[in-house]
């Protein structure tokens, strides 16, 4: 809802008039165990943890033409035996206002979006304290507009500027994009093109060739274009029920020696099941990252495979309220043994709405 398809669209409204903001909460509670929370390539720290997430989400329609939404998200968790680093949380907050003339295919909206990250990370391969919290505030302001043609295919454009600024490592950088796609939505089977091209300059960082050595001390600029396609169908079967697919192909470019260029190459599948009294989940996600001139020990490119995988289980309890059982797992394999790692998160929890 917040970084892909329009959030506006397969919203019900309540009476206006009474609500004129209709409120929507929910929010989970989990204990867990995680052999690996830090993605240490070498020395694995295991921990048991307690996780929360809190959401909240406000929509006001002031007339048939108007659309307003605020939502509100926070997660985090606390790890028992890390001494460092303990807590992790994400804050994300993003306020839009939506105009559809009345009896016009096109909608004009404004999307600001704020998101707070804090995670712990094993940075001993890059000669970096063995453990820091990376912390960033990013802040992105996101004008669009849209177009459905008929009952059955819509597209979109949207403009996106960003700032985000890191509290403990010099990255932070400003970026500006453009995105496109095209979505059909037939009754058999729901699809999406999507592309997009930015531009993010680095306040800092400086520009290095491609063996990573410091060209200067000027602050370097990247450029990405990235383009997907994924499919989804709902089932109406009483076990299958929605199933996704994904691809996604990504191409970055420095402006200096090429040690960041890349290729990328990913993948996602999702399959939704009810299965008896409980919904089960799986997916898994993957890619392949290819440097263009950097290369490892052996003088080989350097390249990264990436896979994880997630697996739940929800037992609903009443009408508004699920107990789950889920498993995550992360690996990524590189010919560079310092960015080689694996790590599970398992976790049980209650999630209730309002």
């Amino acid at each position: 809802m917040l970084f892909g398809n329009n959030p506006l669209e397969n919203v019900e409204v309540t009476d206006t008039k009474t609500a004129p903001w209709v409120p929507s909460y929910s929010g989970e509670i989990a204990i867990g165990y995680s052999d690996n929370p830090l993605y240490g390539p070498f020395v694995r720290q295991d921990s048991s943890f307690l996780e929360t997430s809190l959401e909240a989400f406000f929509i006001r329609q002031g007339s048939q033409e108007y659309l307003t939404y605020l939502y509100l998200f926070g997660e985090g968790k606390r790890y028992n035996a890390l001494e460092d680093n303990k807590d992790t949380s994400l804050l994300l907050a993003q306020l839009e206002h939506a105009y559809t003339p009345l009896k016009s295919p096109y909608t004009y909206g404004l999307r600001v979006r704020h998101i707070y990250y804090d995670q712990g990370f094993d940075f001993s391969e890059l000669g970096l304290p063995y453990t820091m919290n990376v912390r960033s505030n990013k802040t992105e302001w996101i004008p669009y507009l849209s177009k459905v043609f008929s009952e059955q295919w819509s597209a979109s454009i949207q403009f996106i500027k960003g700032f985000e600024d890191y509290k403990v490592i010099a990255d932070d950088n400003q970026d500006a994009s453009v995105q496109i796609s095209i979505r059909g939505t037939p009754n058999f089977l729901e699809w999406e093109l999507e592309g997009q091209y930015s531009k993010k300059q680095y306040r800092e960082r400086p520009k290095r060739d491609g063996d990573g050595n410091q060209l200067s001390t000027d602050a370097m600029q990247t450029e990405k274009v990235e383009l997907s396609y994924e499919l989804q169908k709902d089932f109406s079967h009483s076990l299958w029920k929605n199933s996704s697919a994904k691809l996604k192909w990504t191409q970055l470019k420095d402006d200096a020696g090429g040690y960041y260029d890349f290729e990328k190459i990913g993948f996602r599948l999702e399959q939704e099941l009810l299965v008896s009294f409980f919904r089960a989940k799986a997916s898994i996600v993957g890619s392949k990252t290819l440097y263009k001139h950097r290369r490892v020990d052996s003088g080989e490119r350097f390249k990264r495979q990436s896979l994880s995988y997630s697996t739940s289980a929800t037992f609903p309890f009443n009408e508004n309220t699920d107990f789950y059982f889920q498993w995550k797992r992360e690996e990524d394999f590189s010919n560079a043994r310092d960015y080689e790692y694996y790590t599970n998160f398992w976790s049980l929890g209650v999630q209730w709405e309002l």
